[in-house]
């Protein structure tokens, strides 16, 4: 080692035949995984094995199959979120989006799904209403959903605290949502309005007295805009740029201002499905570049939006063990090649965060008196 002799020692073939024997171990740990159909957790397994030795044409063939595998069952999920989709569902339909992503990270027309957060199929768009005089969130899902019961789409994209206590000269967004086109919202804002402006001449029917009664309230008396309070108007326009953000998939600059707007919001279910999401994103970003430490805090971020993301726990788990394996088998890995520096520097991050974690500590402790050892001797030698 201090002569730098280049002849082959049977120390280094020693360790070369332990990453051998490691490579194997995670091949049958990832086929055993694949028999449980666990497919991600036997891809990480073969993912580990390309670590220890990127060679292994065994390793690699498994990684493809695995990675073929994956993209099939995400697209099942796809397509069965659009199923949903198209029914309405819209929440459920989310979860099929999420369930392909966490398959197939890459997974572009998921991504915009699920960035849309199932408010619409094209990329996201609304209308203004002012509110007149006897209007309610409710008959605003009617006149442009034709579906009552869809104003908690008008009432979470306007993060209305209420969705019964509006009033008249309040502007409201009516937001693009499956099958309702950003077209088809200002068609049916004009047929509206120009009804509401124009009283037929003669009814085939007579009317009942209630409506008559109710025809002669105040509808087309003007209506008074409200200025916002800044504090509020500075609320709004946060929230709207952080839809603009997340659509661009700049989840980070999104959740930001998200974080603001929630300090005035916290229950607000919109505002948390979208923060429940951009963590999700980062941490699968974050994954995949294998910053596993980075990636396990957003999806303990987005976890504590949502307690039922099973998959959130899933990868915070993985995320820590992933990082322990990887940093530990590298460690192993350069002390074979007599680099001791780089073992102890691969072993001191394991033990940071797990000094029990198998052999680390004193797999660590040897490295450092050996490299303790080698220092004196060079420093000797130089002298």
């Amino acid at each position: 080692m201090v002569s730098g002799c280049v002849s082959v020692d049977p120390f280094l073939k020693k360790f070369e035949s332990k990453d051998t024997k490691l490579v194997q171990q995670y091949i049958a740990k990832g086929e055993s995984l694949e028999k449980e159909s666990l497919f991600s957790d036997a891809l990480e397994q073969y993912k580990l094995a390309l670590t220890v030795d990127p060679e292994s044409k065994e390793a690699v063939q498994h990684k493809n199959n695995i990675l073929a595998k994956l993209r099939r069952i995400a697209q099942l999920h796809y397509k069965k979120g659009l199923r949903l989709d198209r029914q309405g569902q819209y929440e459920a339909a989310r979860k099929e989006y999420l369930s392909a992503l966490q398959n197939w990270p890459d997974y572009k027309e998921a991504k915009d799904k699920l960035t849309s957060g199932g408010v619409g199929d094209e990329a996201r768009g609304y209308i203004v209403h002012t509110l007149k005089y006897g209007e309610s969130v409710s008959q605003l899902a009617k006149i442009y959903y034709g579906d009552l019961k869809k104003h908690t789409i008008i009432g979470k994209f306007n993060i209305l605290k209420d969705g019964t206590k509006v009033c008249v000269g309040q502007r409201l967004k009516i937001p693009v949502i499956g099958g309702v086109s950003l077209t088809d919202l200002k068609q049916k804002q004009e047929n509206y309005l120009h009804l509401k402006k124009v009283k037929p001449l003669v009814s085939e029917e007579p009317e009942p007295e209630k409506e008559s009664v109710e025809e002669k309230k105040p509808v087309e008396i003007p209506p008074v805009a409200i200025e916002l309070p800044p504090s509020e108007k500075k609320v709004s326009d946060d929230y709207e740029k952080g839809i603009e953000l997340f659509n661009k998939k700049e989840y980070a600059k999104a959740t930001t201002l998200f974080m603001t707007v929630a300090k005035i919001y916290p229950d607000n279910e919109a505002l948390r499905d979208y923060l429940f999401k951009s963590h999700f994103q980062q941490g699968l970003s974050l994954f995949n570049a294998k910053k596993y430490l980075l990636a396990k805090h957003h999806f303990e971020s987005a976890f504590s939006y949502d307690k039922d993301c099973e998959k959130c726990s899933s990868y915070i788990k993985k995320c820590e063990e992933t990082y322990k394996d990887k940093h530990y088998n590298l460690g192993i890995h350069y002390f074979g090649k007599e680099q001791l520096n780089k073992a102890i520097e691969e072993w001191k991050l394991v033990k940071e965060i797990d000094p029990d974690y198998k052999e680390v500590t004193p797999n660590l402790k040897k490295a450092e008196m050996l490299f303790k050892r080698l220092e004196r001797i060079k420093q000797g030698i130089s002298e």
